[in-house]
């Protein structure tokens, strides 16, 4: 999610504070689609109703799962496809305010997207069980033991993939465009830029990857409830991990994430051992702590613990960059040089005043 947030905020300029949209897009085609895809490839539950006999149809298919790895790992890929198509499209809706709206106009918008999808889903019950919630078939159960580590690796791998991806972006001509973009939108439009199709081609792109990361959190825990997507957990802690390790820098993403997820881990682990040192409850002692921890980043070091920093296009080879501007600059001193000897001579002193060199060139054109 900080990878996509850095794509949209970081680089293009566009404040996204709509991530949870995509990201329970993401998870409610996990919840809606796999149990019923597994329905039909398996032949399970017929005659049974898919929400009031999720238990029943998931336990079902578990225990088929167990011995179809492929099968699991097709469905897999499948429900990943969907939901990054899908999300494609909910990003290309969300772009049209962010290449019509001004900043502060665009934050309300899309706080108001996400409070949406998440309202929709808790009043339609068909969609992911409405306020309850419905259980999402293992399909790593062949997993057996090593379920835990080895849906971990497989989360750990995509984000990997989305680095790089986003890595590659970033030093790529598209990149740079992208930081034109942010820096001075006239400018870019009066170079020849597409800005309005950057924007949503930004949008579309962090709306796939929000929703990657719905998907597999919604494998891992194997249940979707939609009051869970809120934008406190799906929005501003991202953007709080993107403005502690730096926005425009995809390390400082990384090292701003694991920041975050840290002290948020410490602080539920030994928020009851101070419950007798604070006069108030520890439930909000997590939310507390880190809004204070984003104000003192604020203040001390705004740029991020890893401030953004010049990138080095692929391709680019400085020695032969650098010998062509030697090669300028002799050639602008050669001419320079030239202009000196065809320089005019200073007029003979008659007594009168003369008009300047540059007033005498006006006069003579």
């Amino acid at each position: 999610m900080v990878v996509a947030l850095n794509l949209q905020y970081g680089y293009a300029g566009i404040p996204n504070f709509g991530l949870a949209l995509s990201v329970a897009g993401g998870a409610y085609v996990t919840g809606a689609l796999t149990g019923r895809i597994a329905m039909m490839v398996y032949g399970v539950g017929k005659g049974l109703d898919f929400m009031l006999d999720n238990n029943q149809i998931t336990a079902s298919l578990n225990a088929i799962l167990v011995k179809d790895p492929w099968g699991g790992v097709a469905i897999f890929l499948l429900i990943v496809l969907i939901a990054g198509t899908l999300n494609a499209g909910l990003g290309f809706v969300a772009s049209y305010p962010a290449i019509r709206l001004k900043a502060e106009y665009l934050i309300m918008v899309l706080i108001a997207m996400a409070e949406g999808i998440r309202v929709i889903g808790i009043n339609y019950y068909p969609l992911v069980g409405g306020t309850f919630w419905v259980s999402v078939p293992d399909l790593f159960a062949w997993m057996g033991s090593m379920r835990t580590i080895g849906l971990t690796l497989i989360i750990f791998a995509f984000a990997i993939v989305m680095f790089l991806v986003a890595q590659g972006m970033a030093t790529s001509p598209f990149g740079r465009v992208i930081k034109a973009m942010r820096d001075n939108e006239v400018a870019a439009e009066c170079v020849g830029k597409d800005v309005v199709g950057l924007k949503i081609r930004m949008m579309v792109l962090g709306a796939v990857i929000a929703s990657i990361a719905g998907v597999l959190n919604a494998f891992q825990t194997q249940a979707v409830l939609s009051s869970a997507y809120t934008r406190t957990d799906w929005t501003f802690w991202p953007w709080l991990m993107l403005m502690v390790g730096g926005r425009a820098n995809n390390i400082g993403s990384a090292v701003g994430a694991s920041t975050v997820i840290t002290a948020r881990r410490l602080i539920v682990f030994f928020k009851h051992d101070l419950q007798p040192f604070i006069p108030f409850s520890v439930v909000w002692l997590e939310q507390i702590l880190l809004g204070t921890f984003l104000i003192i980043v604020m203040m001390v070091r705004p740029q991020g613990l890893i401030p953004e920093k010049p990138t080095r296009m692929r391709g680019f080879k400085p020695t032969k960059t650098a010998g062509r501007l030697d090669k300028l600059r002799k050639l602008a001193t050669g001419l320079q040089r030239e202009r000196g000897k065809q320089a005019p001579e200073a007029p003979a002193d008659t007594g009168r005043p003369t008009a300047p060199v540059a007033s005498q060139e006006k006069l003579s054109r």
